[in-house]
């Protein structure tokens, strides 16, 4: 079914009541502009690890939860623009971050993490929410909220000194957690790759 194209104004108004189909809306007709945007803050070696898609489709859903929890804020069409363009940006950072600390700590860190990174990105290529998936399968597999917050603090580049600061814990129980962390998903991506 074809939808009516609708004013930036008109969707503006309609996410702020709740409407969720105003966000798929808007992302239907105004993807390709955001897409354009994203590509163009990509630089060459970005480009090549994940496509615009991927950006596109993590703001979709960013925008879906802000809209479902009422946290659309936006009065006008500029500052809609604004709110969808930071979230684009925040996603395009947190991916390079990602990307970043794991090509960076390869030699470092081993075979978990050049098995995470390379199931990252094939994990990109056939889906756009790859990423999303595996990260998420990743921290499941961990046995606790602790070890969880640990490795996702971790793949924003927190070093482990930081990391015991902001739990409030001993770095060396950090430490030890985080050996304990990589065995694991090392354990994991070996079996699974059997």
């Amino acid at each position: 079914m074809q939808t009516e194209a609708r004013t930036v104004t008109e969707l503006v108004t309609a996410m702020r009541a709740g409407d969720r189909e105003a966000a798929a809306i808007f992302l239907g007709q105004y993807g390709p502009l955001i897409r354009r945007r994203v590509r163009a803050k990509l630089g060459n070696a970005m480009r090549r690890l994940f496509d615009t898609q991927v950006i596109l489709s993590t703001v979709g859903r960013r925008l879906d939860v802000a809209v479902r929890s009422g946290g659309i804020r936006a009065l006008t069409e500029s500052q809609l623009w604004s709110f969808v363009f930071q979230i684009a940006d925040n996603s395009l950072i947190e991916k390079a971050r990602l990307f970043r600390t794991l090509r960076a700590r390869e030699s470092e860190e081993g075979v978990w993490a050049t098995q995470m990174l390379s199931r990252i990105r094939d994990a990109e290529s056939s889906h756009p929410e790859g990423a999303e998936i595996e990260l998420e399968a990743a921290l499941k597999s961990l046995r606790c909220d602790t070890d969880r917050q640990i490795l996702s603090f971790w793949l924003q580049d927190v070093s482990l000194s930081r990391i015991a600061l902001c739990l409030d814990i001993s770095e060396a129980t950090v430490r030890k957690r985080w050996e304990r962390i990589r065995k694991l998903l090392k354990a994991r991506y070996l079996a699974e790759a059997c």
